[in-house]
């Protein structure tokens, strides 16, 4: 497996330099105070003792074993976290890894694990769990974290073991998460210092960056005097047979879009023929709005707020450009198959 996560920074397409963001990782409260699942250290028993009970397992099905008997209901199985990884499978999956390198499992043949003396006596002598500190007990453990080479040396790579209630991966995920909410939010703040115009034509290059439109050619801003309530239109194919109509507007953080203006758009939309649209504004929409444009059968009206348009303009590339790309790669169990 190998995914790579990208940090991106500013573009200059705002006239300004590109800036760091600050980062704090964002530790174990992160998802415990939304699940009462354990974190990766806590199914160092389960798996244990599930290996005890059933001998020789599939990695896959120890999982299943494990949540089993952990009596996880559905909805806590499918938990994921913001970038979609399955929060369950990704701790027993730690769990899984840190106990095979601490000599407590093995792996007998291609994805299977087996428990060991040493992983017997782990379970006996800690029914009620251990941290993965504990592992650095085992001088082959501790040699192979520790960074210490062959001549007894200290080495400039040192590795130390997590010490989180969240798996590494999910603390990469939360981190790139954070990063993205802090561009959103000055992106958005930058949008709203600059024309009307600047707004109108970039929410058309984001809808184009998620799919809409044939071609560039297909974007239409038409917004300004005697626009019709109407900032831009995107023809859905060569022919224009489909058009989406985009209105964009321009407000600050503290004056939200209300149903007045949502029943505008459905009336400019009902001029053109339309039978939907999209409405974007930096700021935010009103319950009525909200409720207005939930209810209408006339026209099927999208609403973007202002914190979704900066997440979008994110996560789709605009006005922002990748800065580094770290990739993170799991082993190929093909290839250490004889």
């Amino acid at each position: 497996m190998l995914a790579s996560i990208c940090i991106s920074g500013y573009s200059r397409a705002f006239g300004v330099p590109r800036k760091a963001v600050a980062l704090s990782i964002v530790g174990s409260s992160r998802y415990s105070s939304v699940m009462t699942m354990g974190n990766f250290e806590y199914y160092f028993i389960p798996v244990l003792a599930s290996l005890k009970q059933n001998g020789k397992m599939h990695r896959r099905e120890n999982m299943e074993d494990v949540a089993k008997a952990e009596k996880l209901t559905p909805e806590e199985l499918a938990q994921k976290t913001p970038k979609g990884t399955s929060i369950f499978r990704s701790r027993v999956h730690w769990a899984q890894a840190f106990l095979a390198q601490a000599g407590a499992v093995s792996r007998p043949q291609r994805g299977y694990l087996e428990i060991t003396d040493r992983g017997l006596k782990l379970l006996a002598e800690n029914p009620e769990g251990f941290k993965a500190k504990k592992f650095h007990e085992f001088p082959d453990y501790a040699n192979a974290w520790s960074g210490r080479n062959s001549l007894g040396e200290q080495s400039d790579d040192v590795v130390e073991t997590p010490d989180s209630e969240i798996t590494p991966q999910e603390r990469i995920e939360s981190a790139v998460s954070e990063i993205e909410k802090a561009l959103a939010a000055d992106i958005v703040q930058r949008v709203q210092n600059l024309s009307p115009k600047f707004l109108e034509v970039v929410v058309l290059q984001l809808l184009h960056a998620m799919g809409y439109g044939a071609s560039d050619a297909s974007i239409e801003h038409v917004g300004g005097p005697g626009d019709e309530g109407v900032d831009g239109v995107i023809h859905q194919d060569a022919l224009g047979l489909q058009r989406i109509y985009v209105q964009a507007k321009r407000y600050k953080a503290e004056n939200s879009i209300g149903r007045p203006d949502i029943q505008k758009f459905v009336g400019a939309l009902a001029g053109q023929g339309a039978n939907g649209g999209v409405f974007i504004t930096t700021s935010s929409f009103s319950a009525d709005a909200k409720d207005y444009a939930n209810k209408n059968l006339n026209a099927r009206v999208v609403l973007i707020d202002g914190v979704q348009f900066g997440l979008l303009m994110v996560r789709h590339g605009i006005g922002v450009q990748k800065q580094k790309t770290y990739s993170i790669v799991d082993i190929d169990e093909d290839y250490f198959e004889e």
